[in-house]
Order: C-alpha cells, then structure tokens, then sequence
C-alpha cells in the first residue's frame, strides 16, 4: 500500500490557521485541539451537520465503535493515504485518513466526492477544547 501524504508533518501551522489564530484576542477561545498533544485542528465555527447531524456514531467493519463530529476545515490535520470508497460512512463520499499534523494521532477522516465537497469526521474522544 502507498502511503501518500499531502502536507508533510511541521513544528509550524497551517498559514491559514495561523492568520485565523492571530485574529482572535484569545487564541484559545473556540478552537479543537489534538487530546494527545494539544495542536491546534480546527475551530468551533467549522462545526457542520452532515446527513442531519454534526454527531454521528458508527461501527467499523471489525468492530470499532467511533463517535465522530463533522468539520468544514481541519487545518491541523494532514491528509493520508488513498482516497477509499470501501465501507464509507457517507454514501457518496470517499475518505482518507486524517492525522494529527504534529503528533501523527489518527484523528478522524476527510471525506471527499466526486464534486469536490469535503469535510472532517474527528473522533471526539481524540479532540478536546481545551489544551
């Protein structure tokens, strides 16, 4: 399997999410963190619903529960691997994996379809508010 990643892990943020950050008078004011090292993911404001919700649960083929919330952007996170259409959540939508951009803690998934809509399934219990 080839291992494809699009934005190679960095000390520094995201552009985008470092201008955002230096927007706010409280940096830490709303924004989701990795649980396992505290950089910086996202940002409350990039809460979505998808099908209906922005929480969903599900189940993995083997067996794996994961309660995921839905995110516009995900500027922390590096992309992974092969886009896949097997045992997708989403009907429609092809994912890869989605990784902490410092630590490399699997957070979740970036789902993608064929008309370039995108959005990130973070695993909450990855994820926290607070660093």
């Amino acid at each position: 399997m080839i291992d494809v990643v699009d934005k190679p892990s960095q000390a520094n943020l995201d552009p985008k999410l470092a201008a955002l950050l230096e927007q706010q008078a409280r940096p830490q004011r709303g924004y989701i963190y990795c649980a396992t090292c505290s950089h910086v993911v996202s940002h409350i404001d990039h809460r979505i619903e998808v099908g209906g919700s922005h929480d969903h649960r599900f189940t993995n083929p083997h067996g794996f529960r994961f309660h995921l919330g839905c995110y516009r952007e995900a500027l922390g996170c590096t992309v992974t691997g092969p886009s896949n259409a097997a045992d997708t959540w989403f009907p429609g939508f092809h994912w890869r994996i989605a990784q902490c951009e410092e630590c490399a803690m699997h957070l979740g998934w970036c789902f993608a379809n064929a008309a370039d809509q995108t959005f990130f399934g973070l695993i909450t219990e990855r994820i926290q508010t607070d660093p």
